[in-house]
């Protein structure tokens, strides 16, 4: 691909071209310009200076929480960690461990030492090179990071920046381990969740992947490679020691520059992400605006720079679908060369283009990857067999989107499903995939159960201020609730129903309902008695539920097929409505 101007050769700094960063003393003392600088200097040098039109472009759904598995390793792309630091190093107090590098300002080496803390961790083609290019030079200005940034990406352990004496941020550490207890952090959250249990192995097994995916999550990461993992569990030990820090991570297979902000001292350092993404043609035809204001790096491809800013969630064991541990809150397109931000697009989370991808997908005509079950990259729809492992895995990455749509877009995606997953002539394919298509079918089973309870986890929400909707009147529509769904509810799966009841115990476990309750008699005022005898309504209506749904469970343990509780007569065993 053809360039006529260097990347972000346009971009202002502090009131600085950010060339001018370039030249020595670089003076970097802000700790937010010292974020902004790194991130145009990483994307220039860790995606654009390496993309060519074979370059393996990021889909754009890779970007969305839960994150998948790499299964391809690019050794020929630039990979890298590293951290900063908002304080002075203080070499022998520090928690991990690295190779200090000194400023000439304190005299202690000649300059050329620091250079030899490099070399050793170099391929031996790179040594040289780096000695002609850097040798006699101050190496940890970051007047000569850019230079020195394309060997330590060679380096299979992380850089250190810091403050020196005099307040500068400059590059004082190579080759770095973060330390990653990995084993204690995973048991420890596990136990916090409520998912583990002391001595009890069964149920270790059984929930430590989602404890592990929940904790790699909270920093931006699938369950990957120990640079990412390190970076991750690194993050979480600065952010509960009150660090001020920035953790940076560019894998080789993920293409993607992760961006740890633990600045603000906050429980979660802020996550971003920036990858190199083709738009599809729909997106980019609707927004002229982005060819018209030269933001495509390369226009042919559509290949934009995306950034997605991300915002961690605390875990509820009782929310309808509790697997969330990040959301996105911000997208925006980067200019390659001013740096100037598009953010009026909505790439990642837009509806028309799910609803498109599954239709793709449905018809065997989708042409991107996906991972199933984190052991398997499925890279066509083209037999049946992969596209029922497409859509299990699509379905599972997606399910607190789809579960939160509205009921007119949930319904045009379960009818795009039941369309394909039904189709009379796909029965001899399905026979070979039984397996496959039941568990298709029950995890839409399970979404469409989930977007039933939405409503009532509207209501039950606590301390969510929704105008006009006080106790009284969440109550009368949780109630009403109950009664339009009293012959659906009783077939929840477990964990639903377990939590539409705690939903409702959140409802009526107000204060003054609570005192209603207690009352001897139902009250004589009017007002009173009607929010009493909607209580007395719901726990009643509740009540029968529980039996039911408990025949129910009991009959499909006992097999069989499809135990149903009807209007009619019921068998001996089933309970009696009230």
């Amino acid at each position: 691909m053809a360039r006529t101007r260097e990347f972000f050769s346009e971009v202002i700094l502090d009131g600085l071209p950010l060339s001018a960063y370039r030249k020595a003393p670089a003076t970097i003392r802000d700790r937010n310009l010292l974020k902004d600088f790194l991130e145009y200097l990483h994307i220039r040098l860790g995606l654009l200076a390496p993309y060519d039109a074979s370059y393996p472009l990021i889909e754009p759904r890779e970007l969305l929480p839960s994150f998948e598995k790499n299964f391809a390793e690019y050794n020929h792309l630039p990979s890298f960690s590293m951290v900063a630091f908002n304080r002075v190093l203080s070499y022998q107090e520090e928690i991990f461990q690295f190779d200090i590098l000194h400023p000439p300002e304190e005299g202690k080496r000649p300059v050329r030492e620091n250079l030899d803390k490099i070399v050793p961790h170099l391929d031996r083609d790179l040594r040289s090179v780096l000695k002609q290019q850097l040798g006699g030079r101050d190496i940890t200005d970051l007047a000569h990071y850019p230079e020195l940034v394309r060997f330590l990406v060679h380096m299979d352990r992380a850089h250190v920046m810091a403050r020196d004496e005099a307040g500068d941020f400059r590059l004082l550490g190579v080759y770095a381990s973060f330390p990653s207890d990995l084993d204690n952090e995973l048991k420890a959250l596990g136990r916090k969740l409520g998912k583990f249990k002391k001595l009890d192995s069964a149920s270790y097994e059984r929930e430590r992947e989602f404890v592990y995916q929940f904790l790699m999550e909270l920093y931006g990461f699938p369950i990957a490679s120990e640079r990412r993992t390190s970076g991750a569990l690194f993050a979480r030990r600065l952010s509960r020691l009150k660090e001020q820090y920035l953790i940076k991570v560019l894998g080789a297979s993920d293409r993607t520059i992760t961006s740890l902000s633990g600045f603000e001292q906050k429980r979660y350092p802020l996550v971003e992400k920036v990858a190199l993404i083709p738009l599809s043609p729909g997106l980019a035809e609707a927004h002229p605006q982005i060819r018209e204001g030269g933001f495509y790096v390369d226009p042919k491809r559509r290949v934009v720079i995306l950034k997605v800013t991300y915002q961690q969630h605390k875990y509820n064991r009782y929310n309808v679908l509790e697997d969330r541990a990040l959301s996105i809150v911000r997208q925006e397109i980067i200019h390659p060369y001013h740096g100037g931000r598009e953010a009026n697009l909505n790439i990642l989370k837009d509806t028309k283009r799910t609803l498109k991808e599954l239709t793709d997908i449905v018809r065997g005509e989708h042409s991107g990857s996906i991972t199933y079950r984190r052991s398997d990259l499925i890279t066509s729809t083209k037999t049946h067999e992969e596209r029922l492992k497409f859509l299990s895995a699509w379905l599972a990455k997606n399910q607190r989107r789809l579960g939160a749509y509205g009921q007119e877009t949930f319904e045009a995606a379960k009818k795009l499903l039941n369309s394909y997953l039904s189709q009379r002539d796909y029965r001899e394919g399905f026979t070979k995939n039984r397996e496959l298509h039941r568990e298709v079918v029950q995890r839409l089973a399970y979404l469409n159960q989930v977007q039933q309870l939405q409503p009532l986890e509207k209501l039950a929400q606590p301390g969510k201020r929704q105008p006009g909707l006080g106790p009284s009147r969440r109550l009368a529509l949780a109630v009403a609730f109950l009664e339009e769904n009293q012959d659906r509810l009783p077939y929840l799966y477990p964990d639903l129903f377990k939590k539409c009841c705690h939903l409702l115990d959140q409802i009526w476990h107000y204060p003054y309902f609570k005192e209603l309750l207690a009352e001897e008699s139902p009250p004589t005022s009017p007002f009173r008695r009607r929010v009493w005898d909607l209580l007395v309504r719901g726990k009643e209506l509740l009540a029968d539920m529980k039996k039911q749904h408990c025949w129910i469970t009991g009959e499909a343990h006992r097999g069989t097929p499809f135990p149903m509780v009807g209007p009619g007569p019921r068998p001996a065993s089933a309970p009696k409505t009230a």
